[in-house]
C-alpha cells in the first residue's frame, strides 16, 4: 500500500477581498509566491496524499499490559501508576517544558531548522531560561536532534494570574506559517515576509462574557525572541482551535464574539450555541499583520435567530475544531457530548457571502439557506448524546481502483477515573465516499462504542466495570441502533464498592481518548490512526485495511517525580507531574497523554496535560513496519 499526491483546485476559490479584478489578484499571488516549503500537504500545502486500502487480514494482537510502579499492590507497595511502557516505539527525547500543562505539540521544519511549538493550559510555572513564575503560554523547543532538545523561549500566556481551571485560559493552539509559502498581493509585501515565519495561537479560552479572549499572531523568525504583530478579535470568548492554510492565508478561528467586542467591525453578536460556545470566525492572514474578516459560519441553527433542523440538540453543540483539506471542510462539533460532524464544500463557505445574491448580512447574520449552502453531509455518532465531535481528520483514498474517503472521528474524554453512566470515548472511522450518506465501518457490537478503535480499561486489554446503557434517540449515525452504548457502572476503582482490580480508570484523571494527529504527512497517512488517550498514553493503530483495524503500538510515559527542581518547574520542587483527583476523591499524580503529532521525519510528539512534558517516540517493529507499507 502506498501514498500518492493529488492537486486540489482549492487554491482558485481563496476569497482574498480586494477592490480589483479576483484574477488580477491570482495573478499577484502566484506571481509572488516564489518560495515553497518542502511540506506540500495540508495545512502547509493545497496537494494530498491519496491512501492505498486493502482487504488485508492481519492478526489482531492483543497490547501487552503496561508496565506497573507496584506490578502487585500491597501496603509496602502501593503506588497504583503505570510506569513507561513501549510496545512497538521507543523513546527518542525529552523535555520537561518546566512542567507545565500543554495541549497541543506542533512540530515546524523552519529553515534548517526543527522547532517545536508547544501550547499550553492555563496555569503558571518557572522559566528555567530566567528563573521567573510566568504565566503558562508557548513553549519553544529546537529538536533538529530528537534526542536532544533545546528549550529555547517561552511566550508568556493569559490571563495575568495562575488561578483557575486548566482548560478555561492558556494559550492552547498552535500554527505556524512561511512567510514564502503564505501568498501575497504585491511585490512590496512578498519581500517584507520573505525568510519570516508567523505563529498563530489562540489566547484565552473561557472568561465568559463580556469576553477578554482573542487570537494572537507572533513572528517567530528566530525562536529565541518572537515578538507579537498583531491581536485579531479581541473581546471574544471561548477561543480554541484554529486552523490556517498557508498556502492560502486563509484562518478558521475557533471562538464567540463578547459584548465587549460588539464596536468591532468584524464583531458577529448573537451567534447561539449548546455546550461549548464556539462557532467559527474567519480571516484570510496571507498578510499575517493585517488580518481580513471572510465571515462566521458553523452548524446551521447557530446563526443569530437561526433555527436547529440537524443535529441532537438546540441550539446545536459548539465547534472544536475544523480541518481543510482539497476543496473540502470537515468541522466537529459537539467536543466531548451530543456530537455532530458536518462536510462543507469550502469554496462555498469562502466565497458564499460575495456570491450573486447573497444577503447584506451574510457574514455577520447569514441566512439559513446561506448556513445550509454549502453542506454536503453530516452525521452524529454510535452512542449519540454519550460522544461528542473532537476531531474529524479526513483520509482520501482509493480501494480496488476506486474512490474510497474516510473520515477519523474522535470524542474527547471529560471526566476523571470513568465516571459512572459515563461511555467511553474513542475513534471511529466513516467512509464518507458518498458525502450525503456516511456510513460508519470497523464497527464492534461488543464495544461499549461500538467500535474496534477502543482501549479498553482494563490492564489486560479487557473491560471493567461495563454496564449497559443508551443516548437519546437518533438515526443519523451511519449504522443502526444509534443510541446503544455501554456506560461505566458505579463500581470501575479499587477504593469503589466491590473493589476492583487496579487499572487506567485507577490513575486519577481522564481516561479515553482525546485527538489524533492532523497532519497529512506520508508515509503514515491512510495507514496508521495515531491518537492521544489521555492516562493510556500514545495509541496508534494499523488502517490498512480500514474495515479491520487493529491496534498495533503503544508508548506510555513515566511519571515525572524528580525533573524540575529550582530551574524551572510549577513550584521550586522536585518533580513535574501533578495530581488530578477522580472517583472518591481519590487523586493521582499520573501522566496524562493530552495531544500527539507528527513532524516530517515520522517522529511522534506527545504533550501532557498533567505537566509531565513533551516526549519524542519513533515506532519501531511492527508499527514502523505499517507505517512503511510493508
Amino acid at each position: 500500500m502506498g501514498t500518492e499526491s493529488r492537486g486540489c483546485q482549492a487554491f482558485w476559490h481563496l476569497p482574498i477581498r480586494r477592490a480589483i479584478a479576483a484574477i488580477t489578484v491570482f495573478a499577484a499571488i502566484f506571481l509572488f509566491r516564489a518560495h515553497a516549503v518542502a511540506q506540500e500537504y495540508p495545512p502547509y500545502g493545497p496537494n494530498v496524499p491519496i491512501a492505498h486500502f486493502d482487504h488485508g487480514k492481519r492478526p489482531h494482537r492483543t497490547p501487552p499490559p503496561p508496565n506497573l510502579i507496584c506490578p502487585v499492590l500491597s501496603p509496602s507497595c502501593d503506588d497504583v501508576r503505570t510506569a513507561q511502557s513501549e510496545w512497538n516505539t521507543e523513546l527518542l527525547g525529552y523535555d520537561s517544558l518546566d512542567g507545565r500543562s500543554t495541549y497541543q505539540p506542533l512540530v515546524v521544519h523552519q529553515g534548517n531548522r526543527y522547532i517545536a511549538y508547544m501550547a499550553h493550559h492555563a496555569g503558571c510555572a518557572i522559566n528555567r531560561l530566567n528563573g521567573q513564575n510566568e504565566v503558562n503560554g508557548t513553549s519553544l523547543i529546537d529538536v533538529t536532534d530528537p534526542q536532544h532538545p533545546v528549550y529555547l523561549h517561552h511566550i508568556v500566556g493569559f490571563p495575568a494570574d495562575c488561578g483557575g481551571n486548566l482548560d478555561a485560559a492558556g494559550n492552547q493552539m498552535v500554527h505556524v506559517c512561511s512567510g514564502d509559502t503564505l501568498p501575497s498581493n504585491s511585490p512590496e509585501e512578498a519581500a517584507r515576509k520573505h525568510g519570516h515565519y508567523y505563529m498563530l495561537r489562540s489566547n484565552g479560552n473561557s472568561s465568559g462574557q463580556p469576553g477578554t479572549e482573542s487570537h494572537q499572531v507572533f513572528d517567530v523568525t528566530d525562536p529565541t525572541n518572537p515578538t507579537l504583530l498583531t491581536t485579531i478579535a479581541p473581546g471574544e470568548t471561548n477561543t480554541h482551535k484554529n486552523w490556517w492554510e498557508c498556502y492560502s492565508g486563509v484562518a478558521y478561528l475557533v471562538a464567540n464574539d463578547g459584548l465587549a467586542s460588539a464596536n468591532r467591525a468584524d464583531s458577529a453578536q448573537g451567534w447561539q450555541q449548546s455546550g461549548s460556545n464556539q462557532h467559527m470566525k474567519i480571516y484570510n492572514l496571507h498578510d499575517p499583520a493585517n488580518p481580513e474578516y471572510i465571515r462566521d459560519f458553523g452548524f446551521v441553527g447557530q446563526q443569530p435567530g437561526g433555527t436547529t433542523v440537524e443535529g441532537l440538540v438546540s441550539p446545536p453543540t459548539g465547534i472544536h475544531g475544523p480541518i481543510s483539506a482539497g476543496d473540502r471542510l470537515y468541522a466537529a462539533y459537539g467536543v466531548g457530548g451530543n456530537g455532530s460532524i458536518a462536510i462543507y464544500d469550502r469554496a462555498k463557505v469562502l466565497n458564499g457571502c460575495s456570491a450573486k445574491g447573497a444577503s447584506a448580512s451574510c457574514a455577520k447574520s447569514p441566512t439559513q439557506n446561506e448556513m445550509l449552502a454549502p453542506q454536503l453531509g453530516w452525521f452524529t455518532l454510535p452512542t449519540t448524546s454519550l460522544n461528542g465531535g473532537h476531531t474529524s481528520f479526513p483520509i482520501f483514498g482509493q480501494e480496488d481502483g476506486k474512490t474510497r474517503n474516510l473520515l477519523l472521528v474522535t470524542s474527547e474524554e471529560g471526566a476523571n477515573e470513568c465516571s459512572q453512566g459515563s461511555a467511553p470515548h474513542a475513534v471511529w472511522l466513516y467512509d464518507i465516499t458518498d458525502e450525503a450518506h456516511p456510513k460508519l465501518i470497523a464497527e464492534d457490537p461488543n464495544d461499549p462504542a461500538r467500535t474496534m478503535m477502543d482501549v479498553p480499561n482494563g490492564f489486560n486489554y479487557t473491560w471493567l466495570g461495563i454496564v449497559p446503557g443508551n443516548g437519546v434517540a437518533d438515526n443519523h449515525c451511519g449504522t443502526t441502533n444509534c443510541s446503544q452504548a455501554g456506560v461505566y457502572g458505579a463500581s470501575i476503582t479499587p477504593q469503589d464498592s466491590p473493589s476492583n482490580p487496579n487499572s487506567f480508570c485507577n490513575q486519577g484523571a481522564r481516561f479515553g481518548v482525546h485527538s489524533s494527529t492532523e497532519l497529512f504527512y506520508p508515509p503514515y497517512y491512510g495507514r496508521l490512526a495515531i491518537t492521544a488517550w489521555f492516562t493510556g498514553g500514545l495509541r496508534v493503530f494499523d488502517i490498512r485495511n480500514p474495515d479491520d483495524p487493529r491496534p498495533i503500538a503503544y508508548f506510555i510515559p513515566a511519571p515525572n517525580d524528580t525533573g524540575c527542581g529550582e530551574q524551572g518547574g510549577p513550584s521550586p520542587g522536585p518533580g513535574c507531574t501533578f495530581g488530578n483527583t477522580g472517583r472518591d476523591g481519590h487523586t493521582v499524580n499520573a501522566i496524562h497523554t493530552n495531544n500527539v503529532e507528527l513532524d516530517d521525519r515520522g517522529l511522534i510528539y506527545i504533550a501532557d496535560r498533567a505537566g509531565t512534558g513533551m516526549h519524542v517516540i519513533k515506532l519501531t517493529g511492527e508499527a514502523a513496519a505499517a507505517g512503511a507499507g510493508n
